[in-house]
């Protein structure tokens, strides 16, 4: 056996120079995308089906609550608002609402402009016949009732920006040591 040969098996090879290219660019990729994070992924959101005030409809009413959508109109009074399961569904229904109106949630759909008013929860989660009422000065309101956008209220928002810190942070992190063990083992290597 060739002893010149087992002595380089032996020994680690040199890192090379495009291993800091690689740690830039995890650092700077996971940089980029805690933005992305933010702004790209969609927001979400629908209407859902239309209702007309005062007539009955069914609803199916997830954990997550559904969003009571108005027709911007353009004018700032906007109606008033409010949804109620029927009679019959009521039998041991936590039923709540919780208005939207200081929010300023807003869904574009099929060229119109549409207002969050209220979001409604019921416990348990199910199929519920709902009626919503509305009151306004400048006519009957159009009315729908469908999902929220995922980032809605200040807590999903909060969460959203420290996923998108932690992302940013956690890459600029990795990059930096592995710039680091590539660097160290670069050094290791010119000294032996």
């Amino acid at each position: 056996m060739d002893p010149a040969a087992a002595a380089v098996a032996a020994n680690p090879l040199r890192p090379r120079r495009t291993s800091y290219l690689v740690a830039v660019l995890i650092a700077v990729g996971s940089v980029l995308a805690a933005p992305a994070v933010l702004f790209l992924i969609p927001a979400g959101g629908d209407l859902g089906q239309r209702i007309t005030p005062g007539q009955p409809v069914t609803v199916h009413v997830p954990e997550a609550g559904k969003m009571v959508w108005a027709k911007d109109r353009g004018s700032q009074n906007f109606p008033g608002v409010g949804c109620a399961p029927s009679p019959a569904d009521t039998q041991g229904l936590g039923w709540t609402t919780v208005s939207m109106r200081p929010d300023d949630v807003t869904l574009n759909a099929n060229g119109e402009r549409w207002r969050g008013v209220m979001m409604v929860h019921a416990q348990p989660a199910g199929t519920y016949t709902v009626t919503c009422t509305a009151s306004a000065a400048d006519g009957t309101p159009s009315l729908s009732i469908g999902d929220p956008p995922r980032f809605h209220n200040p807590r999903s928002k909060a969460l959203a920006v420290l996923a998108a810190s932690v992302l940013a942070s956690l890459g600029v992190l990795v990059g930096a040591v592995l710039a680091v063990v590539v660097a160290v083992r670069r050094w290791r290597r010119r000294s032996s």
